[in-house]
């Protein structure tokens, strides 16, 4: 049974994801105005695993998939694997998930999943992608 928390996520994320849907169609990230920057970038000069993703999602919402991809390669793995952990946590009713849940979860999913997260770090930095 889901606790109180779990059942106001479950029904506020698509709400949430709708609204930054709609932000990233309207509000182009990669003009110099925008208000929100990353902080690693700024204070070292060096690239976050995560940078490019505000520009992916723009570039998603306006339904230039190759272009998302090309902003942060990482992109292809988070976004796929994100939406998973929102399934079998939000979204496991009649816990018919259960199966991608353990997968999900499982030490070594998470483990690679922090490593490659790690390596993509060091590699985009190293060959300026």
């Amino acid at each position: 049974m889901l606790n109180r928390i779990d059942k106001i996520m479950s029904l506020a994320f698509p709400v949430i994801m709708i609204l930054i849907g709609l932000f990233y169609y309207y509000v182009d990230p990669s003009t110099l105005h925008f208000p929100i920057q990353c902080p690693w970038r700024l204070c070292t000069g060096t690239l976050c695993p995560a940078c490019g993703f505000q520009r992916a999602l723009n570039a998603l919402v306006h339904g230039n998939i190759a272009q998302a991809f090309s902003y942060n390669y990482f992109f292809i793995l988070s976004v796929p694997y994100a939406l998973a952990v929102v399934l079998v946590s939000w979204y496991n009713f009649g816990h018919r998930l259960d199966g991608l849940k353990r997968i999900v979860f499982h030490p070594v999913a998470l483990k690679s999943y922090v490593i490659l997260f790690i390596a993509w770090w060091v590699i985009r930095n190293l060959l300026h992608i």
